[in-house]
């Protein structure tokens, strides 16, 4: 047997013989709570980035006076000590102390708790006259920082090595984020412990996919939820809920080919998950259990809903502000209008659900029969009866061009202006242009041929049909003061 295939074999057998080295040795804990031990896990996923976990696991503990440690074992990464509360079917279980111990085992923190002991190491054989041979040799591990640096044979050695060697494992060390309580049990032998807590790097988000109808007064709603988990820990087979709203937190943060076959009625949305009112929020629950892996993102059905009614609708908003009426202008501003897409949240309507916020993205289907993006918009969390607006962009063949017509300053803190909008349509078809006008101070309308009405302080809108290929023109004069 070659040199090199003797210490190979060393190696193997070590490395096998620490296998066999049990935990208990480095470890004085007495007992442990296992993850396979859960009887029921819930997982309740906040907006703002935070997870709530309830797990009730089972556990055969000694009974007597003397405190002993318990290790309950599983918990995320991003586990919130802090926040930890634990109950016990029986009232003689007691926790004098917690602690949660995430010193973990790696390599970098196994060399580190070597500094200072003999350690053994696969260097190549100064005298080896094979090609590649190795010997195992005894030394101090001397520091460990940028990498480790060993003392053999009374001389500082920073060469190579092929592996190094080591006695065990330190019980201060952990395989895993481990909760250790210091507990005293003068009741039953088998308890259920109920163990919740908050962690942090789980999030949920909600997202929807609105299929539109060519004639743009149907479309079909469907609405995912995205639960992305990085909190250091897997869920298995668990209980899923999940909170829309704003909570306080103190910071230490398949469809049918033709879209005409599609909307023969509008049947009652059906949702993935149940939804409650809870607090002042919103709830939202799958009534089956899942899975939501570590570093996984899992998307699970929130609603679906065909049939829906909406409504297409141009909208040219003049938001200049004061000086655009407070002096001469000059040249005509043109622009062309947004094209929203509205619907009412409303059970009427196949709906009336609350919405979480989230992103709407809109499709409509081409005269080929494939599916093209027209918009996306984001709604805040929306209840039910409201109604969601979604702004997809600008209209291409409809151009508005507003000109001052006349300005006119009547003293010191008042002016008249006369303005004229031209609307532009180059379809094949009439369209409708809602315009909006921003007008600042105390107004009044001097002439209004266009028929605005005022809807607020500061607005008035009107509704015009413009033919087809053609254009429509309309004035108002308005006086104000300031």
């Amino acid at each position: 047997m070659t040199r090199e295939r003797k210490f190979t074999l060393v190696s193997i057998i070590m490395f096998f013989s620490l296998l066999l080295v049990p935990m208990g040795v480095f470890s004085k804990t007495i007992h442990s709570l296992p993850g396979k031990d859960t009887k029921s896990l819930s997982v309740t996923v906040y907006n703002q980035g935070r997870i709530l976990v309830n797990e009730v696991r089972e556990i055969t503990l000694d009974s007597g006076p003397k405190p002993f440690e318990l290790v309950f074992e599983g918990v995320p990464t991003s586990i919130d000590p802090t926040t930890l509360q634990i109950r016990s079917s029986s009232p003689a279980f007691t926790i004098l102390d917690q602690n949660y111990e995430y010193d973990l085992i790696n390599t970098q923190n196994l060399l580190n708790k070597f500094v200072g002991k003999e350690v053994e190491i696969l260097i190549p054989d100064p005298k080896g006259s094979e090609k590649g041979a190795k010997v195992l040799k005894k030394g101090i591990l001397i520091a460990n920082n940028d990498r480790p640096i060993f003392k053999i044979d009374n001389r500082i050695y920073l060469g190579s090595y092929s592996s190094i060697m080591l006695a065990g494992i330190p019980e201060n060390l952990r395989a895993r984020p481990t909760l250790v309580w210091l507990v005293k049990n003068k009741g039953p032998v088998k308890q259920e412990i109920d163990v919740t807590y908050l962690a942090r790097n789980c999030s949920w988000k909600a997202d929807y996919v609105l299929k539109v109808a060519r004639d743009n007064t149907r479309a079909d709603l469907s609405g995912w939820v995205t639960i992305d988990n990085k909190t250091g820990k897997t869920f298995e087979n668990a209980n899923l809920k999940l909170v829309a709203g704003k909570l306080h937190q103190v910071t230490p943060a398949i469809y049918e080919k033709r879209m005409s076959k599609a909307y023969l009625a509008a049947p009652r949305a059906e949702s993935g998950m149940k939804e409650e009112s809870f607090f002042e929020y919103h709830l939202y629950s799958l009534p089956r259990k899942v899975t939501v892996r570590n570093n996984q993102t899992k998307q699970i059905s929130l609603l679906q809903a065909r049939g829906i009614k909406v409504n297409r609708i141009l909208v040219a908003k003049n938001n200049s502000p004061g000086l655009y009426y407070s002096s001469y202008m000059g040249p005509s501003i043109k622009s062309h209008p947004e094209i929203f897409i509205e619907f009412k949240n409303s059970k009427e309507n196949g709906l009336g659900i609350p919405l979480p916020k989230g992103i709407v993205r809109a499709y409509q289907e081409s005269s080929d029969g494939s599916n093209l993006f027209i918009g996306e918009d984001s709604i805040d969390h929306t209840p039910k009866n409201e109604k969601v607006s979604l702004k997809m962009g600008e209209a291409f063949d409809i151009t508005i061009e507003r000109k001052q017509l006349s300005f006119e300053r009547l003293g010191k803190r008042s002016v008249e202006n006369e303005w004229e909008i031209r609307i532009r349509n180059a379809k094949e078809k009439p369209d409708k242009v809602t315009l909006e006008e921003f007008v600042p101070g105390e107004w009044k309308l001097e002439s209004n041929k266009a028929g605005f009405k005022k809807i607020s302080a500061n607005w008035m809108k009107t509704e015009v049909t413009i033919p087809a290929n053609g254009e429509k023109v309309v004035t108002y004069r308005v006086r104000i003061k300031y």
